[in-house]
């Protein structure tokens, strides 16, 4: 019925283990993975498999590579809220992985453009992403690919949908200007050579909707994962707009 596999979860905790099986069954198969991570209150559960996994001799990230999907401009690494920080916290130290093994935007850099080609050059070099996990916005954005953004762009600086501005809050304990984002593109969303899309709660409820109407909607980003060949959607019945 769709153009990308969908599955419903009874529960956040079984949305989040079959998420991981997926990415855990893509670097099983190739050990030397290029792999995008999304930070953020979704991948939670999802990240804290894979770490399990990786323990108890399921899987082994150590071959693989990494690069970061986003980030808030004028955060630096360290900065509560940031996503690098996320990702350090809750995937990177725990699996020992190496900075040698990392390409993460410096958000901080005055040289954005660098930053991009920086990141647009490693994912060349490793042939594209081979497995990319991404959440979604309440506005339907992928990363920081905000509505309406074009759907052939890499890596980018683009401006923050009020949205976003105003859900992103979440990550900070005070009120933190948030204007700009830098994050890979659409386009390299749709080369890489699998995607995984979760979503839990009733927040990502029409979000969810506008990607089952089975079209792109330049309005809303998430729908581009109709145009993906080898898409996997994990959401939990309460992100299920059926």
């Amino acid at each position: 019925m769709y153009p990308f596999y969908y599955d419903i979860s009874e529960t956040y905790r079984e949305m989040s283990i079959k998420a991981a099986g997926k990415l855990i069954e893509a670097v099983n198969e190739n050990p030397d993975s290029l792999i995008c991570l999304a930070a953020g209150s979704t991948p939670t559960g999802t990240l804290e498999y894979l770490i399990a996994a990786q323990q108890n001799g399921e899987v082994d990230f150590s071959r693989c590579s990494f690069v970061g999907l986003d980030e808030f401009v004028g955060l630096s690494k360290e900065d509560e809220g940031s996503c690098y920080r996320y990702l350090n916290e809750h995937f990177f130290i725990p699996l020992k992985i190496p900075a040698s093994s990392i390409q993460f935007f410096d958000s901080m850099s005055n040289d954005l453009s660098e930053e991009c080609r920086k990141t647009d050059a490693f994912i060349s070099k490793h042939g594209g992403i081979d497995a990319l996990l991404l959440g979604v916005g309440v506005n339907g954005h992928l990363a920081l690919n905000e509505p309406y953004v074009s759907i052939n762009l890499n890596s980018h600086v683009i401006e923050l949908d009020n949205t976003t501005k105003v859900v992103g809050q979440k990550y900070f304990s005070k009120e933190t200007v948030l204007e700009k984002g830098i994050t890979i593109g659409l386009k390299q969303m749709l080369e890489a050579k699998m995607a995984i899309v979760i979503a839990n709660g009733s927040a990502k409820k029409d979000a969810i909707a506008q990607l089952l109407k089975g079209s792109y909607d330049a309005k809303y980003p998430i729908s581009s994962m109709n145009l993906h060949k080898n898409c996997f959607v994990y959401v939990d019945k309460e992100a299920d707009p059926k």
